[in-house]
């Protein structure tokens, strides 16, 4: 059997006829059962059905990999897992694959996953990236502008506004494995798994989602007019070559304190009003 998992509150998620017809297309050996994931609830009846030869499609983006990651402990699952390019952002996709094919094996890529807890008692695992700062604050102000019923939101082009004129900078203690650093005005301080984050933004571009340790990076110092010109080099990565005010670390066990509360988004979702995160990954 083929589980195939879909949201069906995406505004991007096919319909199960169309699902069924791109599926066969892969790989039409196994009989196809279509799941919605919003009712999974906590995943354990799925899980109790799932047979040794059984495999599992994920039809959707970067937000419905995250929820699902979260649901199960691929840690204990063998059964192989397949992701659909079915998103909006897809940077999980790109690190993996550079978007080459719609449907891709990633069961090697969900075990021992980073973890990342909040100073409101929330703990979490993701996938591609936390951020605090200008890009948790274009989540927010996103989030805000679709409840108002804005349906097409350029992010780039609200991350330069936030930017220039609404974020406030703060300053920022950073500890990377029992070393800490101290940062002011700061914009960005992300803890990365992947490459990508905000929708082909490569934050991290050196970073192996594979290996056991994060990239943080730490946009430091910048005049607004200075983080604006390097912020158009970050689709690239060349903006990691501004060294002096941008900082890149690595380690396995981060701790990012502000001095003031702050927006952070971890795989895009968006948490309001945050002082500290801790990121880890064993």
């Amino acid at each position: 059997m083929r589980y195939v998992i879909f949201n069906s509150l995406s505004t991007r998620h096919l319909s199960v006829e169309e699902l069924t017809k791109v599926l066969k297309e892969f790989d039409s050996s196994k009989e196809l059962e279509f799941v919605d994931g919003p009712s999974l609830g906590d995943g354990k009846a799925f899980l109790a059905k799932l047979k040794k030869d059984d495999d599992i499609v994920i039809s959707g983006g970067d937000g419905s990999l995250n929820k699902l990651v979260n649901i199960f402990d691929f840690d204990k699952i063998d059964n192989k897992v397949y992701l659909h390019k079915a998103g909006n952002g897809n940077d999980f996709l790109r690190d993996i694959n550079e978007l080459k094919e719609d449907i891709v094996e990633i069961t090697p890529y969900l075990k021992k996953l980073p973890k990342v807890s909040l100073d409101n008692g929330k703990e979490v695992k993701y996938v591609n990236g936390v951020g605090f700062g200008v890009d948790g604050m274009v989540c927010v102000e996103s989030d805000k502008l679709k409840a108002k019923g804005k349906k097409k939101i350029n992010y780039t082009s609200l991350s330069i506004k936030l930017l220039l004129f609404k974020y406030k900078k703060a300053r920022a203690k950073v500890v990377v494995d029992g070393k800490e650093y101290n940062y002011k005005r700061v914009f960005i301080a992300s803890a990365m798994n992947g490459k990508y984050y905000g929708g082909g933004m490569k934050e991290a571009p050196t970073q192996d989602r594979c290996g056991d340790k994060l990239s943080v990076i730490v946009w430091h110092n910048f005049s607004r007019l200075g983080a604006l010109m390097s912020f158009s080099k970050i689709f690239t990565g060349d903006h990691v070559k501004k060294t002096k005010k941008l900082a890149v670390l690595e380690g396995k066990d981060v701790t990012i304190t502000f001095d003031r509360p702050t927006d952070l988004q971890i795989d895009g979702e968006s948490f309001h009003a945050v002082r500290t995160y801790h990121a880890y990954k064993k």
